[in-house]
This record gives structure tokens, C-alpha cells and sequence, in this order.
């Protein structure tokens, strides 16, 4: 039974976070599109340039995130009130204390970027400065509701997660039609309503924590700790090095390639980035989902049962993305051109690699979540994620040797395949991961439908004439496909699990 409810929870979770993720994708380009006419190319302009500070930031609000939700899960599965209330209480000391710090920062970096560095019309300046305070204030809020939608997520409650988010997506709608009957200046009091929503955000995670959940109090002195702050900052700190790592392989790429090739193939590069990220919903989703459940079981001392749900995470985070970019990569040159009208060159071939570089990660992807419930975050970080930033001097050495790039680029995927199978060994060592059976659990259970998705798409290209006609020839092969994923790649008793939800759908239905 308790089996039964953690899988059905997952899957609800994960389906919240797919809607969540489709909704937003679809409000962000419509809202886009309403500001950029609202605003007009240059006030626009002005609100990318100073709030991109934020999007700079957004790594670190994330990795504030991952570390609260993994302290606040290992320690739920000791069911120990007065600890999770003293991780809760120093998580949100830490996250005041980077705050100020951030702030006086970024003050400090204003009274340079408004004295001549940037490059704003003299008439825009003070609507620019007004925008860079709201922009420093939603970055602080950022920071100190962290703690608190972190608090949610170890509970597993991704359902009200997504909810928030989606009304976020709505907002920034209404705000972007409003702008539209706006007489006022625009720019300035669309830096405001933005911040408007942060606060609404903030008040949202933490009203909810308060009232739900008894480890959500006020940071008190007297619960202070250094050990916990310590653990949790050198926690932070790995993070960031690991985000890092690929931050730098990305951008370093893209360094490389425009001394080699020049902007328009660096656009190239770009496209590629965008389109990963547009289908790497599929695989995040269900990560989201099921990484509490990885830190609660090392919390609970059941390390065995922590190892199986990270095969469950890498097996079906990558059977997931596998049934959308096998498909996808088949048809690529088609589906860039219905997106984009002209493609750059060596568009295609980079969304090939970078999709299939996403595709190789996932096959032990679990096990990254594993590593951060057993808490040895420093020599993973070092470990797998430096061996990521080898893809820089590879590409420099194979390019300068004259090496044609489409086969060059190559080295991404292969060099992060390393970094996947880097993962078993050290595991091994620092967990006991019994390599055998991962391999024969997630590696042996993937092979089949892979091939078989691969060689049946193959077939439609070659007897399909339209891209329409490809489309629909995918709903009986992507069926046929998740057969084969229940009868192959699922373990008896996941098969049970299934068949347990059905019936339980099922029924609910027959009474209604």
C-alpha cells in the first residue's frame, strides 16, 4: 500500500509539472510577444539588459533550492521535529545573510553600470535606475522565498508547486495586456507589477508553509547552528561549482565556435540550446518529482531502496525524453524550418548533438540525486562535473587540427557519456552501488525500446512524404513503444504498481 501511494503520488506530481511546464511555455512566448509591442524595441530593450541580472542569478536561487530540499528531506525520514525546525530556521538565516550580501553588491555595481557604462539614452535613465532597484528587490525575494518553496517540495506537494507557477505564468498576461491601455510610462510600471508578482510568489510559498507544515518557523536565535550552516553553505558552494562546470562548457562552446566560425554559426549553437530546453521538460519533470522520495529513503538509512529509485529516476527520466527526441531528431531539418523559416548552417547538426548529449546523461542521471542524499558533494562535484569542461580544450585541439566541425562537436556528447558512466564507479566507492545490477536494471531494460523507436521512425521517414502525415504515423509506433517499455524495461513488481493505478483509475471511474 505505502508502495502503491508513493508511485501514485509520482505520478500525479509528474503530470503536474508537465502541465505546469506546457501552460507557462505557451503564456511566456504569448506574453512576450504582448510586452515587446507594449513596451516598444527600446524600453524593451532597456528591461532585458538590467533584468537580466536576474536570469544571471537564477542559478543561485536554484541551488539555495536543491540544498534546503535536501537537508528537509533527509531529515523527514528521521521523523526529528526540533532538527528539521533548527535546518529550517538556519536555511532561512543563510538565505537573509546572501541577500544583504547580494544587495550591497549590486548597489555598489549601479554606481558604476548607470555612470557611463551602459549604453541608455539620457532621457531613459531614471526610468532605467528605477527598473534596477525592482530588479534588485525581486532578486532578494528570489533568495528568501527559496527556503520556503524548497520546505514544499520535500514534501513532495509538487502539485501546489505548480499551481503557484502557473498563476505566475497568468500574471504576467494580465500584465502584459494591461500594459497595452497603459498611459503612464510603461517601462516603470511594468518594473513595478513584476515585482508585484515576486511578492505575490513569496506570500504564496510562505502563508502556505506556516499553516501546513510544523517545521516552517521563525528564524530564532536561540536554534542558531553553526555546523548546520556550515554543512549547508559548503553544500551551496558545490552546487554552484557544479552549475558552473556547465554553465562554462556551454558558454566556453560558444566562445570557440564564433572565434572558429563566427556569429551566424554561433546562432546555430543558440537554436540548439533553445530547442534542448524546450523538450527537457520531459525528463526534469520526473526528477522533480521523485528526488524527495531519493533523499527520504538515505534519510531512513534504506540505502538499498535509495539505489532503486535512482534506477527507477535514470530509466524513465531517459525512456521519457527518448519517446519525444528519437522522433524528433529524425525529422529535424522539417520542424526547424516550420519553426524558424530559414536555418542557419549546422543548425540541424547541433540540436542533433545537443539532444542526444541530454539523452546520454540521463541513462545514470539518479545517481546525481543519490550522491547529494548520501552528502558527499565535493569530490562528485569535482569528480564527474570537471570532466565536463574537457569538452572545451577537445573542441580547441580538434578544430585547430583541421578536424570539419560536424564531426567535432561530436566530442559533447561523447565526452559527457564519460561523465555518465564516471557516475557508476564512483558511486560504487562512496555508496556501494551494486554496478551489476544497475546495468542489468537500467541499461539492458532501455536497449529495446530504444531500437525499436529508432528503426520505426527510420521506416516512416523513408515512407513518409509529409511531415502531417509522419506526425500521425507516430501515435500507434510511440503506443507500440510504451508496450514494449511495460513488458521489457519494467521490473515485476513496477509492473504491479502500474497495473495497481490503472485499476484504482478504473474504478473511480466506473462510480462516477
Amino acid at each position: 500500500m505505502k508502495i502503491h501511494k508513493n508511485s501514485t503520488r509520482l505520478i500525479i506530481n509528474t503530470g503536474a509539472q508537465y502541465a505546469r511546464t506546457l501552460i507557462n511555455l505557451v503564456l511566456s512566448l504569448y506574453s512576450t510577444r504582448l510586452i515587446l509591442a507594449a513596451l516598444g524595441l527600446a524600453d524593451y530593450g532597456i528591461f532585458t539588459l538590467i533584468a537580466g541580472v536576474v536570469s544571471m542569478l537564477a542559478f543561485m536561487t536554484n541551488a539555495m533550492v536543491t540544498t534546503t530540499q535536501r537537508f528537509m528531506s533527509y531529515h523527514q525520514a528521521k521523523s526529528d521535529l526540533e532538527t528539521q525546525q533548527a535546518i529550517f530556521s538556519n536555511s532561512v538565516i543563510m538565505h537573509v545573510v546572501v541577500s544583504g550580501v547580494v544587495l550591497i553588491l549590486l548597489e555598489i555595481a549601479g554606481l558604476f553600470l548607470f555612470d557611463g557604462f551602459l549604453n541608455i539614452a539620457p532621457e531613459r535613465m531614471h526610468a532605467a535606475k528605477i527598473v534596477y532597484q525592482c530588479t534588485i528587490a525581486m532578486i532578494l525575494l528570489s533568495f528568501v522565498t527559496a527556503p520556503y518553496k524548497a520546505l514544499i517540495i520535500s514534501h513532495e506537494n509538487i502539485v501546489y508547486t505548480s499551481v503557484v507557477d502557473v498563476c505566475d505564468g497568468v500574471l504576467k498576461v494580465g500584465i502584459a495586456v494591461m500594459l497595452t491601455y497603459w498611459g503612464a510610462d510603461k517601462l516603470i510600471t511594468y518594473g513595478y507589477l513584476m515585482l508585484a508578482i515576486y511578492v505575490m510568489n513569496f506570500l504564496a510559498f510562505s502563508v502556505y508553509d506556516f499553516r501546513n507544515y510544523e517545521e516552517c518557523i521563525w528564524p530564532r536565535i536561540s536554534l542558531f547552528n553553526k555546523e548546520y550552516l556550515k554543512s549547508m553553505s559548503s553544500f551551496i558552494g558545490w552546487q554552484l561549482y557544479s552549475t558552473g562546470c556547465i554553465v562554462g562548457r556551454t558558454q566556453g562552446t560558444a566562445v570557440i565556435i564564433n572565434k572558429f566560425f563566427g556569429t551566424t554559426v554561433n546562432a546555430a549553437f543558440g537554436i540548439a540550446l533553445q530547442l534542448s530546453g524546450a523538450v527537457s521538460f520531459v525528463s526534469s519533470a520526473l526528477m522533480l518529482a521523485i528526488n524527495p522520495q531519493i533523499v527520504k529513503a538515505e534519510g531512513g538509512g534504506d540505502r538499498a531502496k535509495m539505489f532503486r529509485l535512482a534506477e527507477i529516476a535514470s530509466k524513465f527520466s531517459y525512456l521519457l525524453l527518448a519517446m519525444i527526441v528519437i522522433p524528433l531528431i529524425f525529422v529535424l531539418p522539417e520542424v526547424l524550418k516550420l519553426w524558424l523559416g530559414e536555418l542557419p548552417d549546422y543548425a540541424v547538426l547541433f540540436c542533433t548533438v545537443i539532444l542526444v548529449t541530454g539523452l546520454v546523461d540521463l541513462i545514470t542521471t539518479g545517481l546525481g540525486t543519490s550522491n547529494q542524499a548520501i552528502g558527499n558533494i565535493g569530490a562528485y562535484s569535482i569528480t564527474v562535473n570537471t570532466i565536463k569542461l574537457l569538452t572545451l580544450p577537445v573542441l580547441w585541439i580538434l578544430l585547430k587540427m583541421n578536424i570539419p566541425i560536424k564531426s567535432a562537436i561530436w566530442c559533447y556528447a561523447v565526452i559527457e557519456l564519460i561523465c555518465a558512466l564516471v557516475r557508476l564507479p564512483f558511486l560504487k566507492r562512496t555508496g556501494g552501488l551494486n554496478i551489476t545490477a544497475y546495468v542489468e536494471n537500467v541499461f539492458m531494460k532501455i536497449i529495446l525500446p530504444t531500437l525499436f523507436i529508432t528503426l520505426g521512425c527510420y521506416v516512416l521517414v523513408k515512407f513518409c512524404l509529409t511531415l502531417p502525415i509522419y506526425i500521425i504515423a507516430l501515435i500507434p509506433l510511440v503506443a507500440l513503444y510504451s508496450y514494449l517499455i511495460y513488458r521489457f524495461s519494467l521490473m515485476s513488481e513496477e509492473r504491479l504498481i502500474v497495473d495497481g493505478i490503472f485499476k484504482s483509475i478504473k474504478q473511480k471511474i466506473g462510480k462516477k
